[in-house]
């Protein structure tokens, strides 16, 4: 048993989730393991310690359970602050009539490792939800500290989605105007009416005086471009390929028992983006902290709280945007209260009069074409949503059809008439061949989309689903994929064989946790090496033969110590470099903090 699964089954044996042969095994591994007994003791003192109802001076356990879980402890933290539990749990969730108290209740009724995967099967466990939602934003502008706001969210699955956000705040002169918000998904129809964002320094001068509002007709199921805010409802794309996460304890929240984790702000950026795909709000940065509160049952969130980065890039960007943010004050916070499940939401209102209006092109079919490809194996539940087609005078013709299961969904779109240079269906660049039945298939970075071209079709398959859940839905079609012609750009996808045969002394990052397989691309003395996590979290690494850095391309660069050498990081890149005997390595991300690329960096052996 490795360390890490070690760890995890601990955790599995203090919940009381194995079974008597598997705990039988634990108690001897116990009585025979110096560390083992040694992670067991500390494990349950830190759960003795979160049973508390009350407390004084609240240590702040992060670093502690951080280190327990084996995730490098944060360089600084906000202080202690004495609390009462009952009144506030240190996530920050403040004064104000607007949130709910919490209380410690009873010990993690998962393990940690769970949570990623109880969050994705709970998408099919919810049909319809309303709620109420009240949100308070800090820091939006030097003359409007705090704002306020109070709405309601109703949902009806799997994409019909209707968000009212009402501005409660407090201006300084009616120059101000209140930021008052709409968004409607309802089928094929989405709009939204909200102020146009305007630049910090410019306001109140910039804001206009009415909200603008935008109409998308004729809409397919599920579409890229506008879709519906589904995270606000179970928050899927937060935690599809996470791994382990930092938890924060059990409690109540609106009555309701509910566990939370500890994340970034780029890891739950769909969610956050749900929120503000309306109107004038302030910016957040992808490493901020996330304290995030999900419902024990159903997995929809029930609170959240934003707190600054403490890290000089992060500070050099708040600058940039005019924010004065302090560490121990949270910039955002919602609560989502009154939560109603199973039932279905009142008629959702028809699109304002007057707003920019365009059309998509889908036509509503009652079944998929008779030449649309359908996947003979769904997973149990999953029904026919809404099939059609795209008749785009500009493009080919696109046959689609969907499925769901509550919030859950599959989508595949195809078409006969593709004369495209890549593979149908924005796959990306670069992409994981893997084989498909008697064929190949091409898997986008993130794992949530598949791309076949077969010898008379080009089709994409794509969900909330898991990985293999969508693979397993694409093989079920019957279309043998063909490699791509040598001239498309998903060509170059190679193997990590490929790879080292291309770059001596190749280097990859072991036991990464929270990120799927790379996508490869070997060619020319070059490898890269694409790595995607929950939400927006995913970094690039790229290797080849070097003895030198080349001149920065922007002033704003630093010196920082790589694996023992001298390399150095460029915040607006978010690019670390660093030469390492013949090899040059550049690790890149603009959702990872410049600490995490560095711990990345360590962790880089070869092969």
């Amino acid at each position: 048993m490795t360390p890490e699964q070690m760890r995890k089954t601990l955790s599995r044996y203090l919940d009381g989730d194995l079974s008597a042969a598997a705990t039988a095994n634990i108690e001897q591994v116990l009585a025979s393991s110096d560390e083992a007994r040694r992670y067991f003791d500390q494990l349950v003192s830190i759960r003795d310690q979160m049973r508390q109802e009350t407390a004084g001076e609240i240590p702040d356990l992060a670093p502690s359970i951080l280190a327990i879980i084996g995730e490098p402890p944060r360089e600084s933290r906000r202080p202690a602050r004495r609390v009462t539990l009952a009144a506030g749990f240190a996530a920050g969730l403040v004064a104000g009539a607007v949130f709910i108290g919490f209380a410690f209740r009873q010990p993690i009724p998962v393990a940690a490792a769970d949570i990623p995967d109880e969050v994705i099967a709970a998408q099919s466990r919810v049909g319809a939800l309303t709620a109420r939602i009240d949100i308070v934003e800090r820091g939006w502008h030097p003359d409007v500290p705090e704002r306020r706001f109070e709405g309601n969210i109703q949902y009806l699955a799997p994409e019909s989605l209707w968000i009212e956000i009402s501005d409660i705040t407090s201006y300084p002169s009616s120059a101000w105007i209140p930021n008052h918000t709409t968004v409607v998904v309802d089928e094929d129809t989405a709009w939204s009416s909200g102020l146009a964002s305007c630049p910090t320094e410019s306001l109140p001068d910039c804001m206009p005086t009415q909200p603008r509002a935008m109409v998308i007709l004729d809409r397919e199921p599920f579409p890229d471009a506008s879709p519906a805010p589904l995270d606000l409802i179970v928050p899927v794309n937060g935690f599809n390929r996470a791994g382990e996460p930092a938890l924060l304890g059990v409690t109540e929240v609106d009555g309701k028992r509910a566990v939370g984790v500890s994340i970034t702000a780029a890891q739950v950026a769909a969610l956050l983006d749900g929120l503000t795909t309306a109107g004038n709000w302030r910016d957040i940065h992808p490493t901020d902290r996330v304290e995030l509160w999900l419902d024990e049952q159903h997995l929809v969130p029930l609170a959240l709280s934003v707190f600054p980065a403490e890290t000089s890039d992060r500070a050099l960007w708040a600058i940039r945007h005019g924010y004065d943010d302090r560490a121990e004050v949270p910039i955002l916070e919602v609560a989502w209260s009154e939560v109603v499940f199973g039932t279905e939401p009142i008629a959702f209102p028809s699109p304002p009069q007057g707003g920019a209006q365009g059309s998509a092109g889908f036509t509503d079919a009652s079944e998929p074409e008779p030449s649309a490809p359908v996947p003979l194996a769904l997973p149990d539940g999953m029904t026919l949503h809404r099939a059609g087609a795209i008749d785009n005078a500009a493009g080919p013709e696109v046959s689609i059809a969907s499925w769901s299961d509550g919030r859950a969904w599959v989508k595949v779109r195809s078409t006969s008439s593709w004369e495209g240079s890549h593979l149908f269906g924005d796959v990306g660049a670069l992409v994981r061949e893997v084989q498909l039945g008697s064929g190949v298939a091409y898997l986008s970075e993130g794992g949530d989309r598949i791309g076949i071209h077969g010898e008379d079709i080009d089709l994409v398959v794509l969900g909330s689903l898991p990985t293999e859940a969508l693979l397993e839905i694409a093989g079920s079609i019957g279309v043998d994929g063909r490699p791509v012609p040598s001239t498309w750009v998903e060509a170059a996808a190679s193997t990590l064989d490929d790879a080292r045969a291309e770059v001596a002394g190749l280097l990859v990052p072991m036991e990464l946790e929270g990120f799927g397989p790379p996508a490869i691309r070997a060619a020319r003395g070059v490898a890269t090496m694409s790595y995607a996590g929950p939400g927006d979290r995913a970094f690039l690494l790229t290797q080849a033969a070097d003895t030198e850095l080349s001149p920065p391309l922007e002033a704003n660069v630093r010196g920082v110590t790589v694996r023992g050498v001298d390399g150095r990081y460029s915040p607006d890149r978010g690019l670390l470099e660093w030469v390492e005997g013949e090899l040059g390595v550049a690790l890149a991300s603009t959702t990872l903090s410049v600490d995490e690329l560095v711990s990345i960096a360590e962790s880089l052996e070869s092969p």
